[in-house]
């Protein structure tokens, strides 16, 4: 077990500055759609809350699609201290200033094993209240704080072996989610129809 600062395991990335790459008018655009902090929350585990759809007008011309979302990038919500891995329904989406991305060295740190430690271990709790003490309310985490957040790193297996868990524990949480609100709508709709036969006979 070792720990390294996370500016050793991938270059961190502050998202885009929105004003900055929005077209003007005289310019041929195009609508692309933005990453936002509802996409980090249902990803982990707010399943309750509906995908919002925004997006971005840019220049047709100048904008370039390399700063889109790719899969596999980390994105942390810097107000939320949150953080998901990039999967194909977010690919090609723009990821806005508040946020961070990283696209790490897979061969020191596996995605997933980095979101569990991020989202779930006391340790970074702990070092994100001693760089705020000080700060009132919930603070914004500055991209310098993340890349001298300290992660303990196991054997690249190992880290594996707890990030395909952990990946799959919220898969797993998110179907039950959809399977409940299935079975209500079921349960609803039976009802709804014995109250009918039941109106029919009278």
């Amino acid at each position: 077990m070792r720990l390294e600062k996370l500016e050793t395991l991938g270059k961190v990335n502050h998202g885009l500055i929105i004003s900055r790459i929005t077209a003007k008018p005289d310019e041929l655009q195009e609508d692309i759609s933005l990453f936002t902090i509802q996409d980090l929350n249902i990803e982990t585990g707010s399943y309750e809350l509906k995908a919002e759809k925004k997006t971005v007008s840019v220049s047709k011309e100048s904008f370039d699609k390399e700063l889109l979302a790719k899969e596999n990038a980390v994105v942390i919500g810097l107000t939320v201290h949150k953080a998901c891995v990039i999967d194909k329904s977010h690919v090609g989406k723009i990821i806005p200033s508040n946020f961070a991305y990283m696209y790490l060295d897979k061969n020191e740190i596996d995605s997933n094993y980095f979101v569990w430690y991020f989202n779930e271990h006391p340790n970074i709790k702990k070092q994100l209240q001693v760089a705020s003490q000080g700060s009132m309310g919930i603070m914004a985490i500055s991209i310098q704080m993340l890349r001298e957040l300290e992660i303990e790193l196991p054997d690249i297996n190992v880290q594996k072996q707890i990030g395909k868990v952990y990946a799959l524990r919220l898969r797993k949480e998110k179907i039950s989610h959809e399977k409940n609100i299935l079975e209500k709508d079921l349960y609803k709709q039976l009802m709804i129809n014995k109250l009918k036969e039941e109106s029919t006979c009278k």
